[in-house]
């Protein structure tokens, strides 16, 4: 008798669970997640440094009315200067800090076949719509100087004339 109420327990347990997955959407019993997943259905690994803040960058780079970017490789700081290959050192909500080559009109014709190596640092995060942008750059490193460094390795960044 024993064996016959395990029986019957068991099977209305597993009634229980078809019944209530099919009623969650499950369209089938899910099996064991090695035996679901072949290497094809695998997502690539990701070597990115994880986003540590909401804050993002207007860039210009590729976009002349400009995109919302965290961490963009290539950057339009001003008319004057950009950077390429940035490898963002840090991205926090109050300031950003990155490593990349500079060029821009105020070099020009020598930064353009080789540019410099230079650091930028984004600051002054703001408040637009329901982000928070950067609003201050500043570009250090060892290079000549332009005549007018004003705009050009110093300034401020664009912000988004529409918000998401």
């Amino acid at each position: 008798m024993r064996r016959i109420t395990t029986a019957v327990a068991v099977t209305l347990l597993g009634f229980v669970v078809v019944t209530c997955a099919a009623a969650c959407g499950a369209d089938e019993v899910r099996r064991p997640l090695a035996q679901t997943l072949s290497p094809e259905d695998a997502e690539p690994v990701s070597h990115e440094v994880p986003q540590e803040s909401g804050v993002y960058v207007i860039n210009l780079y590729g976009a002349e009315e400009g995109q919302p970017a965290r961490r963009p490789a290539n950057l339009v700081a001003s008319e004057f200067s950009t950077l390429k290959g940035i490898t963002w050192r840090s991205w926090g909500p109050e300031r950003a800090v990155g490593g990349g080559r500079l060029s821009g009109t105020w070099c020009l014709p020598g930064c353009q076949a080789r540019p410099y190596d230079a650091t930028i640092t984004l600051s002054k995060a703001r408040k637009v719509g329901e982000r928070r942008y950067f609003t201050k750059f500043d570009i250090t490193g060892d290079f000549p100087r332009p005549d007018s460094p004003k705009d050009t390795l110093s300034g401020t960044l664009p912000l988004p004339f529409s918000t998401p």
